[in-house]
């Protein structure tokens, strides 16, 4: 059987964490009371699935709570790394929001380093797979200005890391927040920087968020999936090829029926779709359960490569890195 479940380019650390790690950081930390168990723990985490999306959101401010320091990102990051890494990873690129984790003291841009450094010593114990952090820009309140002075931070950072281990910049958050096109001068100053962008559009939000992101002049599209629901903006995708990060389970884990997802008609429609998890821990998924919904589906395994492929195409790493992917990628399939 063919495994083309190998790269990852839409992945959080803070929702891909490993559940028994995060609760013991929580203990450690005096973030839950000493007498919450890991049962307890576990249904805290996983208690509002049914709930709408703005309340599923506030399980990040949990999980964000405990990394708020360098050696836990570190961590983290180094952990997610090891368990890609056991999954059969060759490339990803996790992403944070660095402006989520200065409750206790650092700066932007010594938390996007402590992420980086975790990152680096993974591929350091675990050399078959290679890693890129994106630092996620955020969507808070109803004005983009309220955050406007993190958001530019946040761009800073990843100028100051930019091919030190940080690949691209993302726009996060809840998607109808506010006026959607407020953001266009920071993907704007993002690119002048010569900073690989990437932004959530579609996902919650209206389909008529995903063409406004297309005028930023983004590299990729984080979801998009709620373009199929107007023909016009479908055939925009379709025709300017702009690769999309569709995270399937993610987006039906309330009622986990993969053939309500738009993916099918995004394929159908000739989009170029990449596969992703999302959020590993909150979705319970990984990149070879996306991959094995979609032969469920059936989905055949020449699309599966092409959706990897497109995953290759479209990575923010260098040509020499996509070359060898590339090239693992053919003999995968040969």
């Amino acid at each position: 059987m063919k495994n083309y479940a190998r790269i990852e380019l839409h992945l959080h650390l803070d929702g891909s964490m490993n559940v028994r790690w995060a609760y013991e950081q929580s203990l450690k930390q005096g973030v839950i009371e000493k007498d919450c168990t890991f049962r307890d723990y576990y249904n805290l985490v996983f208690r509002d699935n049914a709930q709408p999306h703005q309340v599923s959101i506030n399980k990040f401010e949990l999980m964000c709570s405990i990394l708020q320091d360098h050696d836990s990102l570190f961590e983290a990051s180094l952990d997610l790394v090891r368990r890609l890494s056991e999954l059969g990873i060759w490339y990803a690129e996790i992403r944070f929001a660095s402006q989520q984790h200065t409750l206790h003291g650092l700066t932007q841009l010594e938390a996007l380093q402590a992420v980086i450094a975790g990152a680096k010593q993974g591929m350091l114990d675990f050399p078959g797979i290679q890693v890129g952090i994106i630092d996620c820009m955020m969507h808070k309140g109803d004005s983009a200005a309220i955050n406007e002075k993190e958001n530019l931070a946040s761009i800073e950072a990843v100028k100051t890391m930019l091919g030190k281990g940080a690949v691209g910049i993302d726009l996060a958050g809840y998607e109808n927040n506010c006026g959607f096109d407020d953001y266009a001068p920071l993907f704007a100053l993002a690119k002048s920087y010569g900073i690989p962008c990437t932004a959530h559009a579609g996902e919650m939000g209206i389909a008529g968020h995903v063409p406004v992101a297309l005028s930023w002049g983004i590299d990729r599209i984080g979801h998009g999936v709620n373009s199929v629901k107007d023909p016009g903006i479908l055939s925009r995708v379709v025709e300017s090829q702009i690769p999309l990060e569709v995270c399937v389970t993610s987006n039906v884990k309330r009622d986990m029926n993969y053939g309500n997802h738009a993916v099918l008609d995004l394929l159908e429609a000739g989009a170029r779709v990449t596969l992703n998890s999302d959020n590993m821990m909150f979705a319970r998924t990984n990149i070879g359960n996306e991959h094995f919904q979609m032969k469920m589906l059936g989905v055949k395994d020449e699309t599966l490569y092409q959706c990897t492929r497109n995953a290759i195409q479209a990575a923010f790493c260098g040509s020499a890195v996509k070359d060898l992917l590339m090239d693992k990628l053919e003999k995968e399939k040969s």
